[in-house]
Order: structure tokens, then C-alpha cells, then sequence
């Protein structure tokens, strides 16, 4: 029998997509759609050599001119036309990696997704990251030739461990636990990335990370995050600006989920862990969250599936003792994975150098290279 809540998001799909396709028809009558100038919105991906998995989206542009610096209400304006998308579906697209192409489409809410096998295997290369081109040609509306690029990550021969980080209340302080999550819109709507604040040494310990114990390595950064993908400009920028590593940032959908998901789906956090898991048989993960919500119960998860793949769980304390209780013991069936739970990221580092994941001497060395950056 259907979940009252699984029959609540049917409901509402369904409503949903009788004012998308209402909307749709009087578009396509009136022909403004041939007047829309049209983007293509790009995620970075990731793969090997021989799978890609990469997504995009097909929006109308706004006529908002966007600005380095901007004001208050200029960025104000700006969030919200994140989320004032107007998406474009059954756009079709040529996607170009290597000497592979691939036809994709948009679903209805303007997203693509490539995620494949390559017929052709892309040549070794000492660069983590691979250009892929992405040619929009044809809308509902009109024919076009729109072309743009991206990204996908493909870590090096000499990555040893592959790292995956949660972004809210980890690194970026957003206030999710916060009554009614107020600070979390407001930190949203009326900070820009260059006013959000990141933990104390969190850069610096992501560096020491991917550079691993030896200072040799080229470890992968993976960032999965359950914000939505209408925030993933202030994501990239953020992490930009604070110094973070530069890898894939995977968001989610926005609002009542419009796909049938099959009985059993975790949801995105897990899925996409699951997907960098089964892209990289070889390579072992350790697992960064935070106390705050359902970091540590998904990573359990996780854990359970890929015993003999998880090093470790770090999972940032937000301050509650008794979440911090509750999570240990949950912990203890999985002795095999272990747990640590910390304040700072110099204690973080500590905890992580005593495991061989990273050179403390390098951690110091990296933070102190930030300082003297920030003070410039």
C-alpha cells in the first residue's frame, strides 16, 4: 500500500505538471518561446577513463546583468533569480567527451544528466580534470547552436584515498539546526559568498587531505550536499574564495520530488555516494559530516554497504552532547569503520595525521600560507 506521504508527492507532481504543460501550451501558441534567450547551466563531474557522469540545465537567461561586486539588493535580486528559474524541457543536447558523443535531453524541469560508459576510453593524463564539450541544438521553440563547457574530475594515477565532505554546518556555517532554519534563509538570501563564514583550518585540512600523508598524492574531493542546485554558483564561489579544494559539488532537486523514485531510495546525500563509490572500486573513502542532522546516520549506512571501503567517519560536533552520545552508539555495530568526532579542524588534523591520512607539519604549513594570504 502507497505511504500517505508517497501519495501526498504524487498529488502534487501531478498538479504540478498540469500548470508546467498549461504553461508549456501557451508558450509554444503564442511563439515567445522563439525569443527566449537561452543558457545552459554546468556541474562539474566526474569519472575515469572509461565512465562520465555529468548534469546541466536548459534555462531561460534572466536580463539581470550579474555583477562581481554587488550590493545588498543586487544580491538579493540575484538569490532570487536562482530560484526564479524558468526551465526549458525537451531541449535536446550533444554532449562531446573525447572522440565520444552522446544525445541527451532535458526532463521537465529543464535538467540533463550524462551518465555513461564510454565506447571510447579517454586517454591518461596527469591533469585531474577533463574538458567536455555540451552543444545545445533544438528547444521546443526553435532550432539553436548554443555551445558551452565543462568539467569532469578523474583523479590521477597517485590518488590513494578519495574524500567526501558534507558542506552545511562542515564547512560553510549556515545555522541548519538553528529554530525554523532562520538563519539558514537568511544566511542564504542576504550574504553573499565572500561574507559566508567557513570553520576555522578547514581549508587547510582539505589541502592536507588531498595531498595525503607523503605530500605526494593527488587525492579527489567530493562535495554532496542536500542544498539545491539553484545555489550552486554561491557553492563554487564560496569555496573559491575560501581557499577549499576544487572538486564536483553534487546538489539536489528543489522542492517535492518530481521523479518516481523506486521503492527504497535514500535519497540524494546516499545516492550519490553510492554512484562515487561504484565509479572508483579501487580507491577507499573516508566520510566528513556533522553532528547537526542526518550526516552520520546516512555515513552508518554507507558504512554498513562498503565495509572494507570507508578508512574513517569524521563527524564535526555542533556542540550537542547529546546528539554526540546518540551517534556513538549507533556507531558501535560497525566497529570496522572508526568514528571520530571533533570541534576544530586542528583537532580534526591531529586525529587524521594519527590514522596516516595526512602530514600535520603540512596541515601548519598550509594554514600559514592562508594567513598571510588573507592579510595580503
Amino acid at each position: 500500500m502507497m505511504s500517505p506521504k508517497r501519495m501526498l508527492n504524487r498529488l502534487v507532481r501531478r498538479i504540478d505538471d498540469f500548470f508546467d504543460s498549461l504553461r508549456f501550451r501557451m508558450v509554444r501558441v503564442s511563439g515567445r518561446g522563439r525569443k527566449f534567450p537561452i543558457k545552459i547551466a554546468t556541474y562539474r563531474g566526474f569519472g575515469s577513463q572509461h565512465t562520465i557522469f555529468v548534469q546541466g540545465r536548459v534555462l531561460v537567461r534572466k536580463s539581470f546583468r550579474e555583477k562581481d561586486e554587488k550590493s545588498f539588493f543586487e544580491y538579493l535580486l540575484s538569490t532570487y533569480n536562482q530560484f526564479e528559474s524558468d526551465e526549458v524541457p525537451n531541449a535536446r543536447l550533444k554532449i562531446q567527451v573525447g572522440n565520444n558523443i552522446y544525445d541527451v535531453s532535458t526532463d521537465k524541469e529543464g535538467f540533463f544528466t550524462l551518465d555513461e560508459r564510454l565506447d571510447e576510453p579517454l586517454p591518461a593524463t596527469a591533469d585531474s580534470w577533463y574538458t567536455v564539450q555540451i552543444r545545445l541544438v533544438e528547444t521546443p521553440w526553435r532550432k539553436m547552436d548554443l555551445s558551452t563547457t565543462t568539467t569532469i574530475l578523474i583523479p590521477p594515477q597517485n590518488a590513494r584515498l578519495g574524500i567526501i565532505t558534507d558542506i552545511d554546518d562542515t564547512i560553510l556555517h549556515t545555522g541548519v539546526t538553528s529554530p525554523l532554519k532562520w538563519k539558514v534563509i537568511y544566511n542564504t538570501f542576504f550574504k553573499s559568498p565572500a561574507r559566508r563564514k567557513v570553520f576555522d583550518e578547514a581549508a587547510a585540512f582539505f589541502h592536507a587531505l588531498q595531498k595525503g600523508k607523503g605530500n605526494k598524492q593527488s587525492n579527489p574531493v567530493f562535495y554532496v550536499s542536500n542544498s539545491p542546485h539553484n545555489l550552486y554558483e554561491m557553492v563554487k564561489q564560496f569555496l573559491k574564495i575560501h581557499h577549499l579544494p576544487k572538486g564536483p559539488v553534487l546538489l539536489r532537486d528543489l522542492g517535492f520530488p518530481y521523479r518516481l523514485h523506486p521503492l527504497g531510495y535514500k535519497g540524494h546525500k546516499a545516492g550519490s555516494i553510492h554512484r562515487i563509490l561504484q565509479t572508483y572500486p579501487d580507491i577507499p573513502f573516508i566520510l566528513i559530516g556533522d553532528s547537526g542532522e542526518k550526516d552520520a546516520y546516512i555515513y552508518h549506512e554507507i558504512a554498513s554497504d562498503y565495509p572494507d571501503r570507508i578508512k574513517v567517519i569524521f563527524i564535526r560536533d555542533v556542540r550537542s552532547p547529546r546528539r554526540v552520545r546518540k551517534i556513538r552508539r549507533f556507531m558501535e555495530d560497525i566497529p570496522e569503520v572508526p568514528l571520530q568526532i571533533f570541534e576544530s579542524y586542528r583537532q580534526a588534523a591531529s586525529l587524521a595525521s594519527a590514522q596516516r591520512l595526512l602530514n600535520l607539519k603540512q596541515f601548519e604549513g598550509i594554514k600559514r600560507e592562508f594567513t598571510e594570504d588573507s592579510r595580503d
